[in-house]
């Protein structure tokens, strides 16, 4: 996954024009116009990456040291919105991605199909870790570069982990999955007003800023079906031909 992003930021970087580069997936959904989301990200000097320790998981592995020392290894939302600069040190890194390449691997994966896939695998993984590069990597590697200074520790994109017992999908490695009955103008509402977030590792809460104006601390959300697209398109849930609607930030 990671060198995947990789290559689409190589590829973006092609362009002189683009200054900023958004990672989403395609159960992703826009909150705002496309004008909204632009003037959002333009208004702010640094990028905006999901990042805190990692204290609930044991996903660091002693192999990756000493070239990842542990206390910079760092968690977060792979849904990341990275200034130019930034996103040239992701393509350019050759000291944190082979070591992610090499000792970051997720278990099960995915594609295993055959036995002998399975059990290769499982010889492979026996004494290793369950790491998910593309919620660390970003994250490990900025820490790294010390970029701390120049980063909004916040994701852009929402998404809903926490359900109860009734109704939903349990909690797991995935979030709630919204379909047609739960994509409702009410839903959109209360994402979009959402101005703080809260880490439970760091026990941090923080209003959302750009530069020194609160705003809203989501411009995009997840995961959606189509179905659930379909209704917000037809209940004008999210007015995404909005012109006017700009996001004004102090600077």
């Amino acid at each position: 996954m990671i060198e995947a992003e990789r290559l689409l930021f190589e590829a973006a970087l092609d362009d002189p024009a683009n200054q900023r580069f958004v990672l989403l997936s395609d159960s992703c959904i826009p909150l705002y116009s496309f004008g909204y989301v632009y003037s959002y990200l333009t208004s702010s000097s640094k990028s905006f990456v999901d990042s805190f320790i990692d204290v609930k998981e044991n996903r660091y592995g002693p192999e990756m040291s000493p070239v990842i020392p542990k206390e910079k290894w760092r968690k977060g939302s792979q849904w990341i919105a990275l200034i130019r600069r930034h996103a040239v040190i992701v393509i350019e890194d050759d000291i944190v991605f082979p070591i992610f390449k090499k000792f970051c691997k997720r278990w099960p994966p995915a594609d295993l199909i055959k036995r002998r896939q399975i059990l290769q695998a499982f010889e492979v993984f026996q004494n290793g870790h369950n790491c998910i590069p593309d919620e660390h990597y970003v994250q490990t590697l900025f820490k790294m570069s010390g970029l701390d200074n120049e980063l909004e520790r916040r994701t852009l994109t929402y998404s809903l982990w926490n359900q109860s017992a009734e109704g939903g999908e349990r909690r797991s490695w995935h979030p709630f999955r919204f379909n047609h009955a739960d994509a409702s103008p009410q839903l959109i509402q209360e994402i979009k007003v959402i101005n703080h977030v809260y880490s439970d590792s760091e026990n941090r809460k923080e209003l959302c800023h750009v530069n020194i104006t609160i705003a809203p601390c989501f411009l995009f959300a997840r995961k959606f079906t189509p179905w659930a697209a379909v209704r917000l398109l037809t209940d004008r849930s999210v007015d995404l031909h909005d012109a006017d609607s700009v996001f004004h930030a102090a600077p």
